[in-house]
């Protein structure tokens, strides 16, 4: 049987041709990118002339129509197979358009009529390939349900103040999408989005990304410094701290784009090391590597935790896809969406630490040769250690997490 993930829709099969072309191509570079840190900007060059950074974007503003969060994960999970660093980054735009969808249309059944041209009129730059977004939530020191950065008010928008981590696509970014905090008309905080074009005075991208893997992601730390952005800049969400539907949703949703780059990276490994043992002889005896038994053990391993990755993956983003079809201009009850992000966070501890020991094997049965710096299990090696830290959540706050809504408690962490 072929574990292999293929799409449900036509998009779908689209969007995951055009990625792994591109995966091959990235492939022949990613080595040298990782190397010297630099970012890629001729792979999100590439993303944007194929039509790929607009996969998520309405055929009716110039997008490939992918509205299967299962298709698009899997068109991330083809570029993590030739550049992980790429995929991350490439993930961090390609979300955002599949939440404005949304968002738009909700605001078109509203009749929320300004709302709804905004979204559109992002829909369309994107769709034109006039536009690279970088969406910035993590921050020193505090959590991603509790962002720090502050929106003031001003006489005609918004005075941005504060500092974001991991700014994944930062180098290429255009345009920010910033979450943040403000305070209403009683002064209790609230929850917010600030979209900030780069040019806005203020917005300083400290190029300042120094990590064991994903080097070339460019996740650079986004300061904001009195940043001035005009009144509909910022939108609010619900309160600041609180669970929302744009919150679960939308962190669901960009976080098993994540998991399907990891997942890609075990592929790559996997493809790696059987290139490896078939070709290679070693001892008197002239054999291949494959003909000796520790190797096909390691080799059967590295199948039995692909394939069970493979179907928690596609299974969770399938029960997803339901989830958001049955309510297609938003209204998901806050417990289907907990009971959604549940089963995602133990798919996501499953996916990402089966990863890690997928590439530990193929760089075991590499014989040393993997170790070596030429390899590229060395860089699969380290870019694959990152799953596990991918927000929302981290492993320690995913198991209180998944405790708590499989008991039926409050699941609030604790701060």
């Amino acid at each position: 049987m072929d574990f292999e993930l293929t799409p449900l829709t036509a998009a779908g099969e689209r969007l995951v041709a055009l990625a792994a072309q591109h995966a091959a191509d990235f492939a022949t570079r990613a080595a040298q990118h990782d190397r010297d840190g630099s970012f890629p900007f001729e792979n999100i060059e590439a993303l944007r002339q194929s039509g790929v950074l607009a996969a998520c974007v309405p055929h009716e503003f110039g997008g490939l129509g992918v509205e299967s969060l299962h298709d698009y994960v899997l068109g991330i999970n083809r570029l993590g197979r030739g550049d992980g660093a790429t995929a991350i980054a490439a993930n961090m735009h390609i979300f955002q358009p599949w939440r404005w969808t949304r968002l738009w249309r909700a605001a078109t059944v509203a009749g929320q009529e300004r709302r709804a041209a905004q979204l559109a009129r992002l829909l369309r730059q994107v769709g034109a390939g006039q536009v690279v977004i970088c969406a910035v939530f993590s921050e020193p020191g505090t959590d991603l349900l509790h962002p720090l950065v502050e929106a003031t008010r001003t006489a005609d928008g918004w005075r941005l103040n504060g500092r974001k981590i991991f700014g994944t696509m930062s180098p290429a970014a255009q345009l920010f999408n910033v979450s943040c905090r403000v305070r209403d008309a009683q002064g209790q905080w609230l929850w917010a989005m600030a979209t900030v074009p780069r040019e806005s005075p203020g917005v300083d991208v400290r190029n300042n990304w120094d990590a064991l893997g994903m080097r070339a992601s460019g996740s650079h730390d986004v300061v904001l410094t009195e940043c001035l952005v005009p009144d509909d800049a910022v939108i609010t969400l619900g309160p600041w701290g609180e669970w929302t539907e744009v919150f679960l949703g939308g962190n669901l949703t960009i976080t098993m784009g994540l998991v399907g780059a990891f997942l890609g990276i075990a592929e790559a490994a996997r493809a790696a090391i059987l290139a490896l043992v078939t070709t290679r002889r070693k001892g008197t005896s002239g054999r291949t590597l494959a003909e000796r038994y520790p190797i096909q053990h390691t080799i059967a391993e590295i199948e039995i935790d692909l394939a069970a990755s493979r179907a928690m993956l596609s299974r969770t983003a399938t029960l997803a896809d339901a989830l958001f079809q049955q309510y297609p201009q938003g209204g998901i009850p806050l417990d289907a969406l907990h009971q959604r992000m549940k089963d995602f966070q133990c798919t996501k501890w499953f996916v990402t630490h089966k990863a890690i020991e997928i590439v530990d094997r193929a760089l075991t049965a590499s014989g040393g040769e993997g170790y070596l710096s030429q390899s590229p299990l060395a860089r699969l090696y380290r870019d694959v250690r990152a799953g596990p830290f991918m927000q929302l959540f981290s492993p320690n706050e995913a198991f209180e997490y998944i405790g708590k809504v499989t008991l039926g408690l409050d699941p609030r962490l604790e701060g």
